[in-house]
């Protein structure tokens, strides 16, 4: 007898063992012990959530006799004929390698025809977003107005695909994710069944690949069944993963977050040297820095490992930057596509690693632990007498007071640099754009002086309540300065300047022609 994997030796009969879509299941077992089923129905989701398994429990479900709680009860006879392979009242057609017109038209033919066993005739059609324009419009009407005993389930991974027209004929429900601790139970349920032993962390890591896909951890878990005869520990799962060794992943992460270029390009050539693909210890990296940022930031519980593991995680943590670790997971989640479709896929990993090291290396805090550093190393060289520190500046004998110290221009404009910050902060906005347009001003005797340098920025500065402001802003920022506005002397006026020299030029052989 051929082997059956296990996402369809377990895959479920009945509403209650589907897992994580209880918001679908209660809302269908509610429709048919109310009677009020739908004629249209859009399921869509990710991967491996359970559309087409409710899609066929759904269709059993409301030609059963005897229904169990809403589900199938698979011991009378429509049940028994329906679970035979050649009904013709339960239709799956895959809208990917039928997607044409003519099916479509086919379908509609077929529609006319009752149900041979049951009460319904039900066709699913899976991948429906595949069908062509064409195939929609033939498919419309028959849609919206089937015969009393036809209903449609359609499933699709990408709902945006389908024309509106579609969507608003359907009962639209969205499969989520399963949670990593719904497959955990599930794993660890057929594995019992199976009598596999295995290790919890090889179970968790095992349903964190599927990344909320039942079919897709389910698949990995098949792969996992075959690779010993005892206990499945977690070592097993990362080789039928190709994962790279944790500890060479955790140092390269480690030298990463130093910026250390040279071990970086050393560690990424070891590891491919062992065959493993430069995508998955990309993807390993950017699973070893996420593992730092939650054990950095609390949420340990989050983190699938051994407890030595852990331990070693939890030490690199200490030393960690979010902001680094942040870094690292920017630039590697996003360079998946580029390592896809590159000839040089090494070089691009490199590239990435290099880069996240340096933006790494350039954080705050990292900067101020190279500070540290320097600081320390400067003292353990003046301590063994290889550096002779300065003597400091002493200090003046008389000391001027603040108001009579010289202000410098530097001064000058970060007070005044200190004001536009305050108002572009605090407004009012009219304050902040005639502060930005003022250039000409100086600080003197604990006066900030400000020359405008037109009459309409005069009479702005001259107002009160502007006034008023700029002296509150002066208070709140800690500067104790009063405001002074002088009128910059009035520009000549061009015409009459123009009168003036003509009429001294008038008197003598000298023609002066001046246009403007």
């Amino acid at each position: 007898m051929s082997y059956t994997a296990l996402y369809r030796k377990y895959r479920p009969t009945c509403f209650e063992d589907v897992i994580g879509q209880n918001h679908i299941t209660e809302t269908l077992i509610n429709q048919l012990k109310a009677g009020r089923v739908g004629h249209a129905y859009l399921f869509t989701g990710s991967r491996g959530t359970g559309k087409t398994t409710c899609a066929k429990i759904f269709a059993r479900a409301v030609n059963c006799l005897n229904p169990e709680n809403g589900s199938p009860c698979g011991k009378c006879k429509v049940c028994k004929a329906l679970a035979d392979a050649s009904n013709i009242d339960i239709m799956e057609i895959d809208a990917a390698s039928n997607n044409r017109v003519d099916e479509v038209r086919e379908i509609r033919e077929r529609v006319k025809y009752p149900p041979v066993n049951g009460k319904y005739k039900v066709y699913i059609i899976d991948e429906v977003h595949m069908l062509t324009d064409s195939a929609f419009n033939a498919l419309l009407k028959t849609l919206e107005e089937p015969p009393e005993f036809v209903i449609f389930i359609l499933a699709t991974t990408e709902a945006h695909k389908l024309p509106a027209t579609i969507l608003s004929r359907c009962m639209r429900f969205d499969f989520r994710l399963v949670s990593q601790q719904q497959l955990s139970d599930n794993i660890k349920k057929i594995f019992d069944a199976e009598g596999k032993a295995y290790e919890d962390e090889a179970v968790r890591y095992i349903a964190g690949a599927g990344e909320g896909s039942v079919r897709d951890s389910l698949s990995i878990a098949d792969m996992c069944l075959s690779r010993s005869n005892g206990k499945l520990t977690l070592s097993d799962v990362l080789d039928v993963l190709g994962a790279a060794d944790r500890g060479k992943i955790r140092a390269l992460t480690e030298n990463v977050l130093k910026g250390n270029a040279r071990e970086i390009l050393l560690a990424i050539n070891e590891l491919t040297s062992y065959g493993k693909s430069v995508g998955r210890i990309a993807k390993d990296v950017l699973g070893c820095a996420r593992d730092l940022l939650a054990i950095k930031t609390g949420a340990e519980t989050l983190v699938i490992d051994t407890e030595e593991n852990l331990a070693n995680l939890r030490s690199l943590a200490a030393e960690a930057d979010a902001d680094g670790l942040t870094a690292i997971i920017r630039l590697l989640g996003s360079v998946d596509s580029e390592l896809r479709y590159s000839v040089s896929p090494k070089i691009v990993l490199e590239t990435a690693c290099l880069r996240a090291g340096k933006l790494a290396d350039s954080s705050a805090d990292a900067l101020q632990a190279r500070i540290a550093r320097l600081e320390k190393q400067i003292e353990q060289l003046t301590a063994n007498g290889l550096l002779v520190a300065s003597p400091a500046p002493s200090a003046p004998k008389e000391q001027l007071s603040p108001q009579s110290a010289p202000v410098s221009d530097t001064d000058e404009k970060s007070v005044w640099g200190k004001l536009i910050t305050y108002f572009r902060k605090n407004g009012p906005m009219s304050v902040y754009s005639l502060l930005c347009n003022t250039h000409d001003v100086k600080t003197e005797n604990g006066k900030l002086c400000v020359c405008p340098e037109s009459d309409a920025e005069f009479l702005q500065f001259s107002d009160p309540e502007t006034q008023s402001a700029i002296e509150r802003a002066l208070s709140a920022c800690g500067i104790n300065l009063t405001l002074s506005v002088d009128k910059r002397a009035s520009r000549p006026d061009m015409d009459s300047e123009i009168e003036r020299i003509k009429k001294m030029l008038s008197g003598g052989k000298a023609k002066l022609n001046i246009t403007r």
